[in-house]
């Protein structure tokens, strides 16, 4: 098989998948890059920002508007870090809890679309493969 449109086709797929994920954010404006940040505070609460910057790998810029938008909305919380004044933490509010479970329904749906009608083996060498290129180009 030929590898020259790998990176086309994985950045077809991950729009692909934003668009799906951002059609059934209904009316909360969440979106896959929100829901990304609920989750990861979800098993991270109290995180600074840039921690979740890091582990979304997303730029300052980009996520300090994100951040603003789900603070807005009322999904997250702002806090200013006890041992530096100029680091701020993140943290869930209830609604954001609420948000992460409602999520969570939508990404179980997506994982069932893009596992259908591959077997176990299958998928196992896809995951391998994604870990790879995280891993490798991180």
């Amino acid at each position: 098989m030929s590898q020259r449109r790998l990176v086309f086709e994985m950045m077809i797929a991950e729009r692909s998948m934003r668009r799906w994920i951002d059609a059934r954010s209904g009316d909360s404006g969440i979106g896959a890059a929100g829901a990304g940040v609920l989750f990861h505070l979800a098993g991270h609460d109290n995180a600074l920002v840039g921690d979740v910057s890091a582990a979304m790998c997303a730029s300052p810029s980009g996520m300090s508007g994100l951040v603003s938008r789900l603070e807005k909305g009322g999904l997250v919380a702002k806090t200013p870090d006890a041992a530096d004044a100029r680091a701020v933490r993140l943290s869930l509010t209830p609604a954001g809890r609420a948000a992460v479970e409602a999520a969570k329904s939508v990404v179980r749906e997506l994982n069932a679309e893009m596992s259908d009608g591959f077997t176990d083996g299958e998928l196992a060498v896809v995951a391998r493969w994604l870990g790879h290129i995280t891993h490798r180009l991180t």
